[in-house]
Order: C-alpha cells, then structure tokens, then sequence
C-alpha cells in the first residue's frame, strides 16, 4: 500500500514497502518523546530513466556540492527569468551564473582608496638634522646598513618619536595596523566598520604608540574623490610618543601587507655643549711695506702687512657635526679682506671630523688678514666677525678685541677722497693731470706764494696740515702711540691754523669750480707767475678770496680781493665758483693755479675737486 510506514520495529530489524521502495528502521530519540521513532530511510524517489532524484517537501542540508558544476538554477516561481544585465535561464549552471553577476557587480563597485603602501613618514619635534662624526660605532638598531660617518641624518634627543599623520588611507574598516620602531611593534589595532547598518564602533583612538585619527567614510576622501558613501572607509594614523634607543634607527606602520616607507633618525645620545669661539692677541706685521701721506706711514696692500692671530674653538662636535665649514665669516671689514669661512680641516681635522672633536682642549687656527687697497684709518671692528655652529648650540658675531688705529693707504689712487698728490681735476681748461699738494711756504692766511715740490715721507711743519687716512685735518696727533705704523709726534707746537696748499696746471681758465666736503677757516685762489694778478692783489700777495664776492669787472684787487662768484664759501660744503675777471690761466707763465686752504682747530676736509663752470 502506498504511504505506509511500519508501526513498530525491533532494533536490529528493517521494513521495506514494496510499493514505494522505502526503506524504514528505529532510531532512538535519546529520550524525546516517545523514545523511538520510525525512521525513513530513502526520503527520494527515482525517476525512472530520468537520471534524477525527487523529493517531496522541504528539503535542507548544510553543505552541497554539485558534481562537476552541475547545480542548475532551476524555474523561478514566476515561471520565467525576467530580463537584465545578461539572460538567465532554468537551466544555467549556478556557479557559471555567479561569476557571471559577480563580473557585472564588480564594474559597478567604485575603485579602492589607496592603501599605505610606500607612504612618506616624516617625524616632528626633532632637533633637526646633523652629519655623523668619524673615528666611532654608532649604534645601529635597524638592522639594516649601517650609518655611514660623513651623512646627514634627522637628530633626535629626547628618546621618544613622533611622525607626521599619513592621511585618507584605506582600508579603513579591516586589518590590523601595526606601528614599528626597528623590528619592535610599538602600537596595534584591529579596524572595525564603522559606517552603515554594520558599522561596529569609530577606530579613532591611540593604542600604545600608534594614533587612529579621522576614521571616515571614503566618499569623504580628498585624496581619492568620487567613491559612492558606504563602499569603503578611510583613515590617517602616525606614530606618538613612540620610544627611540640611542644610535640609529628606522620606523614604519604596516597594515595588511603594506609598509609606509621608512623613516631614519639618529638618536644622539651626546652631551656636548654648545661651541665657544675664543682669540689670542693680534699680531702686526713685523716688517710692513709702507707708504706715506704727510709724513704718517700706512700700511699698502702687501702679504708683508697681513695681521694674524689664532681662534680657539672648543666643543667643535660631539657624535654630529652640521657641516664641514663649521666657522663662517660675516666677510670683509673696512680695513681687510674677508679672511674666509673655516672648516675642520683649517682647524688641523679631518672631514668629517671625529667625534668629540674639540671637546676638553679646543682646536685652533691662523687667522690671516689682508690690508685692503684702499685709503682710511681703522679705529674700530678692524677684524671680520666670524659665527661658529654645530648641532649642539652657536657662537655667533665674535671679533677678536682690538683697538690700535690703522692707518692704510692702497697703492690704486683715488679721486673720491683726499689723497694729497692726486685730486680730481675734472673737464678743466687745457692740459692733463690732477691737482698736487705743494709746500705752503710758511704760516699766515697770504704769504708769498711758493709752489716747492711736496715731500709725503717727510714731516711737515707746524703750519701745516696732514692727509692721514684719505682725511685732510688740522692735526695734533702722536702717531707713535697708539696708531700703526707708528709714525711721528704731532701733538705739540700745531695749535695755530695749518694750512694746505695745492697747484692746478691748466691753461685757459678764466674761472673754474671748487667742490669741498668738510669744514674749513678760509680758502684762497692765485695765479702766482700772472703779473697783472699779483700787481692788482699786491696787498694780499696775490692771493683772492673765496670767502669775499668778485667785486663784477677787472680783476680782484687788494681793496676788494673776493673771487667768489654766485656764492661765497663760508666754511661749509657744497660746489662754488671762483672767477678771474679779465685774467686767465693762460696768462700765467706756467699756467699754474695755487688753492690755499686753512684748517683750524677741528676742522677736517673729506673730499675735494676741481672742474670747469
């Protein structure tokens, strides 16, 4: 009979029912309900000839595996498959028909943000950068290649790290990401969903010495624009407060097989203070090569007139150093050549130096300066200043002491300043050369003039003013203390006016400008080999005045000796103009020109020179 089941069985004994070909035993229900129960054993039926089995009812299993890929998809319960992204039918295997949809889906699926894979990791807060000393053995945590001396690395000297935030990488929802200082985990966490109806808890935290910050929905992403919201999250991470060992080290964060970069430091462990720039005495030259002005030596640009003295540095490295040129000049002074930047080797090192260099007993080096060509006295900040630098501190804007006044005096001559054989003659008249200092003949505002050869090596007398240092000046000085080249006493006797005098020779000129920088008591113009000038001026000796108007025809008289035309000179600056009247230089039997000049008591001429009107 069909559907009929035993109602009881011994154990040990089977039933079949020949009509349905079922198969029926006892099981024990380990005590549920009744104890036993009949059990169907063939729950199928075969098709016969149809190569296939049915059953009837809900059918469950926890794993099938269809035989060579032959689970089909079966009919739906509408009957047919509908259109869409590709044709379905009954009988489509199911594992092709996955691959299929999983193919369409994946276009579909925007791309990943980046993950951290060769990222840049910076630290912050260190204490810069510096190069390793030679001479030691760095320690090397790495293990990997070894610091190489002579290589600039980040300094660090507080033993803990901190790095830049490496931003907006992904993913930001899976792996474990691990924060390493050398070989050592110093900091790990597991990210979790955070976003959606799955989302677990923000990852946003520190653990150990790795920082989660700004765990967020990629579609949020800078870096990677345009990812639809929910897909993927994103996250920035950086190593804080991570310990650092003395010597050299590297860090790096991981996360599902990626590495950022590595970053390198060196831990310096040193204890060496900041450097200290120190002077012995200056030494003068010993044998200069000198020239003269008024009888004051001054040194010439000559290797016989450098000047010399030692600098001492102490604390010049410790494990580091910055650079080879660790001493730098601010560069050339008034007076003297820039002596040059310095460097180890200078100081008797090496390059690179080794370590503590200079620690305990400093090192020293010749400093050499030039006399530059040029004409001046140096009274202050002769020498270059010179700052020192190293990782462990500076020593900046150091000069060594000295306060002996230099006079100098270049072999180019110059037009720009008083030199006393050599002022400018600009655009005047007929004839070549400039302007020459001559003897003064003798004291007073109107001597006779004379007009004897200048002797600079010779001293001058009471009446006379000095050149010294490109400066014309009314002088008192005792140039053998306190001045070098040591040179003569003026200091006594020199109280009254002193005078200078100078000869243009230039034919026709009728009138000319004087240019003058300074302060002076008068000034005097003549043409001492001019008959008809000295005759008119005989009261004055041929000598008109630059502080008196021309008196408008004829030429100046000993009544009225003015020579100054649209302005008079009163002592001050500026440009004037002196006027022969009817006379010209061309009517001087040499076509000379004096210039007297008086100085008093702290009065001093800077510049000077002479052109046409």
């Amino acid at each position: 009979m069909t559907g009929k089941r035993p109602d009881a069985l011994q154990k040990g004994e089977l039933a079949i029912n020949f009509y349905d070909g079922h198969l029926f035993a006892e099981r024990d229900t380990g005590g549920v309900g009744i104890g036993t129960t009949i059990t169907l054993l063939t729950p199928w039926k075969e098709s016969f000839g149809g190569g296939a089995i049915q059953y009837t009812g809900v059918v469950t299993a926890t794993r099938y595996e269809g035989e060579g890929g032959n689970l089909t998809l079966g009919t739906p319960t509408s009957g047919s498959f509908r259109g869409g992204a590709f044709t379905l039918t009954s009988n489509a295997k199911v594992d092709n028909s996955i691959e299929e949809l999983n193919f369409i889906l994946g276009k579909l699926v925007p791309t990943a943000p980046d993950n951290i894979s060769g990222a840049s990791l910076s630290l912050t807060g260190t204490a810069g950068v510096g190069r390793l000393c030679a001479g030691f053995t760095p320690t090397n945590n790495t293990g990997g290649s070894a610091p190489v001396a002579g290589t600039q690395y980040t300094r660090n000297t507080d033993s803990t790290i901190t790095t830049n935030f490496i931003t907006e990488f992904g993913p930001g929802d899976s792996g474990t990401v691990t924060g390493f200082v050398n070989a050592v985990g110093v900091g790990t966490t597991t990210l979790n969903v955070s976003f959606g109806v799955a989302a677990v808890k923000s990852d946003n935290g520190t653990y150990g010495a790795l920082q989660i910050a700004n765990d967020k929905d990629a579609a949020d992403s800078t870096r990677n624009v345009g990812i639809t919201s929910l897909f993927y999250e994103v996250y920035d991470a950086r190593l804080i407060n991570a310990a650092s060992p003395d010597g050299y080290n590297k860090a790096h964060i991981s996360h599902l097989g990626n590495n950022t970069a590595d970053v390198f430091w060196y831990e310096d462990p040193s204890t060496v203070g900041a450097p200290v720039i120190s002077f012995s005495g200056v030494t003068a030259p010993s044998s200069p090569t000198l020239n003269y002005s008024s009888g004051v030596p001054h040194y010439t640009q000559a290797s016989a007139n450098n000047f010399t003295y030692v600098m001492t540095v102490t604390n010049a490295s410790g494990d580091m150093y910055n650079n080879h040129t660790f001493v730098t000049s601010d560069g050339a002074t008034s007076g003297f050549n820039n002596p040059g930047n310095k460097t180890y080797t200078d100081f008797g090192g090496a390059n690179p130096p080794v370590r503590n260099y200079g620690v305990g007993t400093g090192v020293t080096c010749l400093i050499t300066n030039t006399v530059r060509d040029l004409h001046l006295t140096l009274t202050s900040n002769h020498f270059s200043r010179y700052d020192c630098s190293t990782p462990y501190g500076n020593h900046n804007n150091q000069r060594v002491s000295y306060s002996t006044n230099i006079n100098i005096m270049g072999t180019t001559a110059r037009t720009n300043a008083i030199d006393e054989d050599n002022i400018l003659i600009s655009s005047l008249g007929t004839g070549s050369g400039n302007a020459d200092r001559v003897n003064a003949g003798a004291a007073g505002d109107n001597p006779t003039p004379v007009y004897t050869a200048w002797s600079s090596n010779s001293q001058v007398a009471a009446y006379e003013a000095v050149v010294r240092g490109a400066v014309l000046r009314h002088d008192q000085t005792n140039y053998s203390t306190g001045y070098l080249p040591a040179g003569p006493d003026y200091s006594s006797g020199r109280n009254g006016a002193q005078y200078f005098q100078m000869e243009l020779i230039r034919s026709n000129v009728s009138q000319f400008n004087i240019s003058v920088t300074g302060s002076y008591g008068g000034c005097w113009v003549c043409l001492p080999d001019n008959s008809a000038w000295t005759s008119s001026l005989s009261g004055t000796n041929g000598w008109a005045s630059m502080f008196a108007a021309y008196r408008g025809s004829g030429i100046p008289t000993s009544a009225e000796p003015g020579c100054a035309s649209g302005g008079n000179m009163s002592g001050n600056s500026g440009t004037f103009t002196s006027v022969f009247g009817t006379e010209s230089s061309s009517n001087d039997s040499n076509n000379r020109i004096l210039i007297r000049w008086r100085l008093d008591a702290g009065d001093s001429i800077t510049a000077m020179s002479f052109s046409a009107t």
